[in-house]
Order: C-alpha cells, then structure tokens, then sequence
C-alpha cells in the first residue's frame, strides 16, 4: 500500500517556483535554514542505506539526491550509461515498466511512461547534459510524443511531468497533461482517486498548485487531507486491511509538502513539528515510520526529505519577500506625528507581488472572432510589460490562461483557436521587472476591471 522508495523520492525533483501561492503564516521560529540543515541530514542518512546505483528507474531519486545538495558527480557517468543503453535498446524511447496493456488490461509490460522521461530529463539537465542532444538523441522531443494512458502514468510524477512541459516551453503538452491528471485522477469531494489517502491526494497538490486556474481543485484537496487528520499527524487513509490505521512519518510529510506548495505557512508550520517528532533519536537524519515501531525506516525519511524540501523552499521565498518588501513613508505632522510605515507591496493570492500603488491599464475594447477575440488596452507609459488573463470562469478559477507582453509599446493581443460562442472574461495589469535575491521576478499593480467577449 506504501511506495516505494524511489516513486517516493521522484516527485521531489519537481520543486516548483518559489513565487507562487499565498502566503499565511505568522512570524515563525523555523527558519529555511534550520530546515536546511534537516535536509542534509536526511539526505544523508539516505545516500548511507542506498543499495543500488542510479539507472532511468530511478532517475527520481537521483534528482532527489541533486536537489538535497549532494554532490553526484560520482554517479554521472553510470546514470548516462544507463540513459543511452535503454535509448539504443528500444530505438530512441526510452522504456520502463508499465502497468497495463492498450486495452486496458494489468499486464506488467515494457512501455513509455512520460512521468518517467520527465525525470530521467530533469537528471541529464542537472548533470550538465543537453536531453535535447544527448547522444544523438533529442529526448525531449520523444517525451512530448508520449500517449498518455490511465494508469500507466503514476500520479507521483505528475509534478515532474508539467515541470519539463514548462521548462521547454510545451504548452500544449502541459495543458494536455493537466487536463489528464484532473480528468482521471481527481474527484471533488473525494480526492484523488489514484488512490484515496492523505500521500495521493497531497501529490495532486504538489502537482497542480504552481499553476493558474486549479486554486478551486487545490481547496478541494486539502480539505479532503484533513479527513485523515488526527492528534500528532496524519493517517494515510481509514483502510484497516493491514490493521488500525496508524498516525504516521510518511502521511504527514506528504501534508507538509502539499501545504508547503500552496503556500500555507501557518498549517505547514504546524504539521512541520509534528513530523519532528518521528525522528529517530539514536539515529541522525533518520525517520521511523509509526510510533510503534521507533526504528529507522527509508522510506518513511524519503517522505520526510520531500515534505522538508517544499517546506524549505516555501519559507525561502517568504523570507525573500520580507526582506525586499518596499514600503512608503506616510506624514501626516511632521513636528508632532511619528511616520507609519505601511506595505506597498503585497503578495497576492495568484502568487504574485503585487504593489496597488502601481500605474493600472484598462481595456478599452474585445473585438469577438471566430472561435476568438482581440483585446485592446491603453498603453501605460514607465512599465516593463503587461500581463492578461483570459478564462471561462468570471472569478478566473477554471479554464484560464495567462500571457505576458514584454515592454509597454505593444497594446493588444489577438486569441485564436478558442471555442465557438462561448463567453470569456479578461483582464489585464502591468508589471515592472525587480530583483529578488538575485532571481528577476515581477512586481504587477492591480488587475484591470473584468470585461467580457463572447466568440462567434
């Protein structure tokens, strides 16, 4: 019922932008690198007990491995040798063990799975390769091609999966992939239904909460992890097949991941410590699964490093926007009243900094098309560029897409290839470019008021 440990680590390699989701923790005791130091104890404790090197099979483990800080230039050569050895044995696809046959029949058989040449991508990257031209192979290219099949895919690979999408600028593919994981994967009110426990339902989180249109499938899921909410953790589900569910390692790192994704620092803060408490005492970097059994266990510190990875990164980005928050300076008598200081920028619930004091646009007109529309704003002088929002839903929670225009001259866009006679709403709002620990980031002002097209 449990994963395995390299299914468990592989999701970890998908660690999402560090500007996204809302934040709301209060002042925390915890630091990123209190949680740092956490990691790399787990990591290492991890690396001590592996038993196998690093082939396709386990490529997200590798990733894990890379993103932990842990030097795996020793593993280099051996993971490539495994990559090209698989391309060359099954002409330029790389194969792996699937579960089940075109007509949809167990069958443990050798086939394409795109979750795993999302990872095996992500390892070459990160070893310095190109998976566009690794040896004379463009993997990227076979990992677009990949026909998604129900349960062939593994939800746990979802984030890595939309991860490389992004990275390579394969919208269609992405938005494919979305589409599949919610439409086969997730049901409102129950969860995911890959299985339908606290550690499926929060890789559904981790998959889907960097990205805009799904905060509605977000709300639904964690509501949904906290059925299995109990004193000190988090069950994995109410099935007592192998006994009384148990509060548990792996659960609740896996709700600490899934709250870390979306930003809720206050509850992470919270199931953060209650993770604490599985740690093993005689041994460093080390959890134990339940609390009736205090004996080191991989697997459950596989779950441990993922949850304490999204943690750290979710922490790190707050303390960014602490420190590079700007702020105005507000005297009402200057011989008599002290100056309030108050935040000028925020950060908004779409994951974005937001400063209302900056220059707005407006729409000044949506021309309809066939299956389309272009919209028209005023040019707002002293930005970098604007961004516009397109979506089906009036309150932008379904169905939507965002698009950046890169400087301040260009004032429309045209949409094509939308669906006929179908309403859409837009909105538009500029940004200006900033620098946040050395990351460019954009500081956006306030959305436009909401207008709306119908198509013909």
């Amino acid at each position: 019922m449990k994963k395995l440990i390299s299914v468990t680590l592989a999701i970890c390699v998908a660690l999402t932008s560090l500007f996204t989701g809302i934040y709301a923790m209060a002042d925390s005791k915890v630091t990123s690198n209190d949680v740092k130091t956490k990691i790399n104890e787990s990591a290492i404790y991890l690396m001590s007990v592996k038993k196998a090197g690093f082939t396709v099979d386990n490529a997200g483990s590798l990733n894990s491995f890379i993103r932990a800080g842990v030097n795996m230039s020793d593993y280099k050569a051996e993971f490539a040798k495994s990559v090209k050895e698989n391309l060359d044995s099954n002409g330029g696809k790389i194969q792996s063990t699937v579960g089940y046959d075109e007509n949809n029949n167990w069958a443990p058989i050798k086939g394409e799975s795109a979750g795993v040449y999302a990872n095996v991508i992500l390892a070459l990257d990160s070893l310095g390769y190109s998976a566009k031209s690794f040896e004379g192979y463009n993997i990227v290219s076979a990992f677009e091609n990949v026909k998604l099949v129900k349960d062939n895919e593994n939800q746990y690979l979802f984030s890595s999966i939309f991860t490389v999408a992004n990275k390579y600028g394969l919208k269609d593919y992405l938005k494919k992939a979305q589409n599949f994981l919610v439409n086969n994967y997730y049901e409102f009110g129950t969860g995911s239904t890959y299985y339908t426990s606290t550690d499926s339902t929060s890789q559904f989180v981790i998959a889907v909460a960097p990205y805009a249109g799904y905060q509605s499938f977000v709300d639904d899921a964690l509501a949904s992890i906290e059925n299995f909410k109990k004193d000190g953790g988090y069950l994995y589900n109410f099935d007592n097949t192998y006994g009384e569910p148990m509060v548990n390692a792996d659960s609740t790192a896996l709700a600490l991941a899934a709250y870390s994704a979306a930003n809720n620092l206050d509850k992470a803060q919270k199931i953060y410590t209650e993770l604490s408490a599985f740690e093993c005492k005689d041994v460093k970097g080390a959890y134990y699964y339940t609390a009736d059994d205090k004996s080191e266990n991989p697997t459950a510190t596989a779950d441990a490093l993922t949850g304490l990875m999204y943690f750290y990164d979710a922490l790190k980005a707050k303390e960014a926007y602490d420190a590079t928050t700007t702020t105005m300076t507000t005297t009402t008598a200057p011989s008599t009243t002290k100056p309030t200081t108050k935040k000028a920028t925020t950060y908004a619930k779409d994951g974005s900094y937001v400063n209302k004091k900056q220059k707005k646009v407006s729409i000044k007109k949506l021309k309809k098309a066939r299956k389309g529309f272009k919209a028209s704003w005023k040019k707002v002088t002293g930005v970098s560029g604007y961004q516009i929002q397109i979506s089906t839903s009036k309150k932008f929670s379904r169905e939507t897409s965002t698009y950046s225009i890169k400087g301040n001259k260009k004032t429309s866009k045209s949409f094509k290839g939308l669906k006929a006679k179908k309403t859409y709403y837009v909105r538009v709002r500029t940004y200006k470019n900033a620098k946040v620990n050395g990351k460019s980031v954009k500081v956006y002002s306030s959305w436009s008021k909401v207008k709306s097209v119908k198509t013909k």
